[in-house]
């Protein structure tokens, strides 16, 4: 007999009416909790934001304590976190909405400090970084103090640098990364002059024609300038924010002869830097009737001592004619305009003895900012210009003590800019040099090496031999390069914080650029680049130019410089006695600043120099560019714009 299988089990589905019953209840659900869900992000991101501004007010109200002033930070004083706004009220913080934050009076920005740690890239901040972090102390005997408390009511254990890392820079020329890696001159003209030019090419375009700088285009807006370097007056980096020739100063005599006039005349306040007063020579040579600052109205330095006793006694024209011996490394170079020539670097000068780069700032802010007292401000640009002599031969006690030199004075002067409220403080490297450890054969040895042969193993190994002076000069770290690399660098800011925030914006960074967003892990270590937070490196100075509400750049090349021999509209220029000639007979010399009217009587231009541009016949490729023959660019002469005015040819 046949059993009867069981049936299979059906399982019974939702009906219509069920499954609309569950779809609302899941709405309703949703409809209570993802606005309670999301009421609980909002909160946390809100408190957070909160806290973050209650933790700078409480910082800046110890700064301004500190310096006198007993409530903190004054009323109405902004911080921007995260998209919320707060404003200082009555001792407390109070939210406002974006709209009251669009309506709020602009912050006047009167003064900028643009500081350059020349060939300094990521390599060599890492390393310094990390000496300071595991000793507390520099390069053993470095003549620069190392501190841990610059600034005001913060306490740092690694470099002052570390906390306002905003970005990364590109240092490519004007063609890009297919002419390799810059030199400073081309590099110092995009960071002072907002345009990327090619190698070699001082304060001009990559067709040759004069560009206006930072520190012109502030002193058509009224303020005072001031230069400061550890390097020669003549070398790549002061002339990209001085001078403009077609070819750096240390290549050829008459371009340092060129650039010897400039300095002159150009208007700058306070220079200072290793070299002589005008003597413009090259390799010992002495050139022929060179202009001296001393005729110029400048009181000259020679040293620290005469450094803090002109500055002491107020004066505001300073120019120096300092010649120490750069501890001997350019042996028969000493006591001349050697582009290659520097103070001592601070591992080897003698604190309240030798000049540091330290003592140098401080006497140039004093200057600026006390015995000038601009009622417009001043920009300062201040490079560490030694770092770079340094890496360039991947010499890493030198290096890194000029580096570790190069952050208090940093932290200096962002102290001294929160204390005033009205000071940009920015900072950004030319480029990188030696390639620090940057070996992708070795990711973890650093291979350093002196001349007896000490190798080091480990970066912890090199810091200690750092710290304690066991390590011999001249001692060779592993890198990448021999002179320059490519790779981008780092960008630093201070700014008072709505400032801060329009020049990040400016710029197309995030609100939250930090050094923990710019890169992750070390060079030693792989580093990587986030593009999202990388720049170029030639907007950097148009940014802070619109942040400070001045002109732009082309703007003021417009009223700088007039090109009046494109055709002979008016007159002709004559190579032999170097004179431009006009059709009425006034005549105006070569990089002068001053026209010469028909009796023979001087007359000066009040808002200038004339400048003449011209490869003089050399067969050099200043284009960089080997689609470009040689000798392409026709001589140029320009005066200023308004000196046509003054001389009765433009209304």
């Amino acid at each position: 007999m046949l059993k009867k299988l069981p049936t299979a089990k059906r399982h019974k589905g939702f009906t219509i009416v069920e499954l609309v019953i569950v779809i609302a209840v899941i709405a309703i659900l949703a409809a209570v909790l993802i606005p309670t869900f999301s009421s609980i992000t909002e909160s946390a991101r809100y408190n957070s934001a909160y806290q973050q501004a209650v933790n700078q007010y409480k910082d800046e109200s110890t700064r301004y304590m500190l310096q006198g002033v007993s409530t903190g930070a004054p009323n109405d004083t902004v911080y921007s976190v995260d998209g919320y706004y707060f404003k200082v009220k009555n001792g407390g913080l109070v939210q406002i909405s974006d709209e009251e934050y669009a309506q709020l009076a602009p912050v006047e920005i009167k003064n900028v400090i643009f500081l350059i740690p020349d060939g300094a890239g990521f390599g060599s901040y890492d390393i310094a970084n990390l000496l300071k972090t595991t000793y507390g102390t520099g390069v053993s005997g470095q003549a620069t103090p190392i501190t841990t408390n610059a600034i005001s009511g913060k306490t740092v254990t690694g470099l002052y640098l570390d906390e306002y890392m905003i970005a990364s820079a590109d240092t490519y020329q004007f063609h890009g990364a297919a002419d390799g890696a810059t030199d400073s001159t081309a590099a110092g003209t995009a960071l002072l002059s907002g345009y990327k030019t090619n190698k070699l090419m001082s304060g001009v375009t990559n067709d040759a024609r004069a560009r206006a700088n930072l520190l012109e285009l502030c002193r058509l807006e009224g303020k005072a300038t001031g230069f400061v370097t550890t390097k020669c007056l003549i070398d790549a980096t002061p002339c990209s924010g001085t001078v403009h020739v077609l070819r750096r100063p240390d290549q050829k005599p008459s371009y340092q002869e060129d650039a010897n006039k400039q300095y002159m005349v150009c208007g700058i306040d306070v220079l200072l830097a290793y070299g002589t007063d005008g003597g413009y020579y090259r390799d010992g040579s002495l050139i022929a009737n060179p202009l001296k600052a001393r005729d110029f109205g400048y009181t000259l330095v020679s040293n620290l001592s005469t450094l803090r006793s002109v500055v002491d006694s107020g004066a505001k024209k300073i120019f120096s004619n300092i010649l120490d011996d750069c501890n001997g490394e350019y042996s028969g170079k000493a006591g001349t305009d050697y582009q290659a020539n520097h103070i001592k670097y601070d591992c080897f000068a003698s604190p309240g003895t030798d000049l540091t780069l330290m003592d140098m700032a401080k006497g140039a802010l004093k200057a600026l900012a006390e015995n000038i007292n601009d009622p417009d401000g001043f920009c300062l640009v201040i490079e560490g210009g030694a770092i770079d002599n340094a890496c360039e031969g991947r010499n890493v006690k030198e290096g890194i003590s000029d580096y570790l030199a190069f952050d208090e004075v940093f932290g200096y002067c962002v102290n001294w800019a929160l204390a005033r409220g009205d000071t940009i403080v920015i900072a950004c490297p030319d480029h990188d040099s030696g390639g620090f450890y940057e070996d992708p054969n070795s990711t973890s040895a650093p291979k350093a090496a002196n001349a007896a042969g000490k190798a080091y193993d480990t970066m912890e190994q090199v810091v200690a031999a750092l710290a304690d002076g066991s390590m011999a000069n001249k001692t060779v770290l592993a890198g990448a390069v021999s002179g320059h690399s490519p790779q981008n660098v780092p960008v630093w800011l201070y700014a008072p914080e709505r400032v801060r925030a329009a020049i990040l914006q400016d710029l197309g960074l995030p609100a939250d650029a930090c050094a923990a967003k710019v890169r992750t892990g070390r060079y030693c270590d792989g580093s990587v680049i986030d593009p999202a937070y990388a720049i170029n490196n030639s907007d950097i100075a148009p940014a802070v130019v619109r942040a400070m509400g001045l002109r732009s750049f082309d703007e003021a090349t417009a009223a700088l410089f007039c090109l009046i021999n494109e055709d002979d509209t008016y007159g002709s220029y004559d190579p032999a006695t170097q004179i431009f000639t006009f059709k009425n007979g006034e005549t105006v010399p070569r990089n002068a600043n001053y026209w010469v009217d028909a009796s023979a009587n001087k007359h000066y231009f009040t808002c200038g120099f004339s400048l003449y541009l011209t490869n003089e016949g050399d067969t050099y490729n200043i284009h960089c560019d080997p689609a470009k023959a040689p000798g392409t660019y026709p001589n140029r002469f320009y005066v200023p714009r308004q000196a046509l005015v003054e001389m009765g040819y433009a209304a």
